[in-house]
């Protein structure tokens, strides 16, 4: 988090107890090309948007979204993070870059605060961003929890990488969206996401005794599920949890090599991450690798996903242990 985003955050913070609506003024910073009419619309659409969480928020009401310009499936999305936990808006202007793409705009690092219900207090003044997309028109057509802003930063840098500007960023989107089905507790996104034969690898640390040392060290095991295994079981911790909060930033070797392209088919990326899990009952920290297959004909979908621990013997796991998509480079052949 950079300077700017601490001291956003820190006054969101201090503003969490405030008991009025807070009026949401939004400004997007455009590139050159993109028609000041549509920019205006953006900017109505989100402030409208915010404004209408804030004053829900306040006054501890639904959100009434029909009558806003925003996609059947952003208000699902709207209403089933509510039904979960509400937030609002912590800063009364929002300025960010508007992202320009083929097909849709893109505005990220939009400041939320979360307040879960009396049952997970412990979570309360969670800070959370959002990114919002928008049709050519500038009509609302997706909202979700989003990376931290270091991320849309670090992807300005990537002009010379093998993966593009806009492809990064896509694939980002759809981690957005993965990290928010967690928090919504959304299963059907969840079996629409994972390919069928969909290969899940998660770590866990086993102590074992050193012969040399006569000493107890740590080391991970790895189990492997099917999709329905997987599956199965997260609907037992969605069961088990009213508020859970997933989220993702950059590991690895960082910035333009978050995401990587496949050497032997062009539609497969990895995409390494740190993921920080909370929820009512649990809780941890860990490396988590999503290879996503863009082939599919319609939406892209995960074809493997694995978790190991960060810190094995009291110290974070070296970058070159951390798992990544040179390890399915043989496997992508036969998918």
């Amino acid at each position: 988090m950079n300077r700017i985003h601490r001291i956003l955050f820190i006054a969101c913070l201090l503003m969490a107890n405030i008991t009025v609506a807070m009026a949401v003024n939004v400004k997007v910073n455009a590139a050159k090309g993109v028609s000041q009419t549509v920019i205006q619309k953006i900017e109505s659409n989100l402030n409208s948007l915010l404004n209408e969480i804030n004053d829900a928020q306040t006054t501890d009401r639904p959100l009434q979204l029909n009558a806003l310009p925003i996609s059947a499936s952003a208000k699902e999305t709207l209403n089933k993070l509510w039904a979960v936990a509400q937030f609002y808006c912590c800063d009364d202007e929002v300025t960010d870059r508007l992202w320009n793409f083929k097909k849709n705009y893109m505005v990220r690092s939009i400041p939320l605060i979360i307040v879960p219900d009396a049952a997970d207090k412990w979570a309360d003044g969670t800070y959370q961003e959002a990114v919002v997309e928008f049709d050519m028109n500038g009509n609302i057509t997706s909202f979700n929890f989003s990376f931290s802003s270091r991320l849309g930063e670090s992807m300005e840098r990537c002009s010379g990488s093998v993966v593009d500007a806009q492809r990064r960023l896509e694939i980002l989107a759809w981690c957005d969206r993965l990290a928010t089905a967690y928090n919504e507790k959304n299963m059907p996104f969840m079996k629409e996401v994972f390919s069928e034969k969909a290969l899940i690898i998660s770590g866990h640390v086993t102590k074992v005794l050193d012969r040399e040392t006569g000493r107890m060290t740590e080391k991970v095991s790895f189990n492997k599920q099917t999709k329905q295994e997987y599956l199965a079981n997260l609907e037992k911790s969605f069961a088990k949890n009213k508020w859970i909060k997933v989220e993702f930033d950059e590991v690895g070797l960082g910035g333009c090599n978050t995401v990587t392209k496949s050497s032997v088919n062009e539609n497969f990326y990895g995409v390494r991450l740190h993921q920080k899990w909370k929820s009512t009952n649990y809780s941890d920290d860990g490396y988590v690798f999503l290879l996503w297959n863009f082939g599919t004909g319609g939406d892209p979908q995960i074809e493997v996903r694995t978790w190991q621990p960060d810190i094995v013997n009291g110290k974070k796991v070296d970058a070159d242990e951390i798992i990544s998509l040179g390890d399915f480079e043989s496997d992508i052949v036969d998918m």
